[in-house]
């Protein structure tokens, strides 16, 4: 099968949070890319669900919120990670993917 990101993927772990059913979520992110993440969930919310994440660069740091859409899911018995692809809609997806950029090559 093709690939058919226009970004590269940069594994990575960040925590991350976000609305969920009415509760807050607390996950993983394991790849990301100028254009999207990838976040580890076992209870992906359904593709086409705008989404607001705060993602944990670090520990000191402040959370950086990154708007998002849901555009695929990852799941069942044949999946290695569960979970569900987003595609970043705000400005800030980019920025955070350079600063997770920057911080690997320091």
């Amino acid at each position: 099968m093709a690939d058919k990101r226009q970004h590269p993927r940069v594994p990575v772990s960040l925590t991350v949070s976000y609305p969920s059913k009415g509760a807050l979520a607390q996950d993983l992110i394991s790849d990301l890319s100028p254009g999207g993440v990838f976040i580890r969930t076992s209870q992906p919310l359904p593709i086409g669900t705008e989404i607001e994440l705060q993602v944990l660069l670090g520990d000191e740091e402040p959370p950086i919120g990154v708007r998002g859409k849901v555009v695929w899911l990852r799941s069942g018995q044949a999946a290695t990670q569960e979970g569900m692809g987003i595609r970043f809609t705000g400005v800030m997806g980019e920025v955070l993917a350079e600063l997770v950029s920057a911080a690997k090559k320091d």
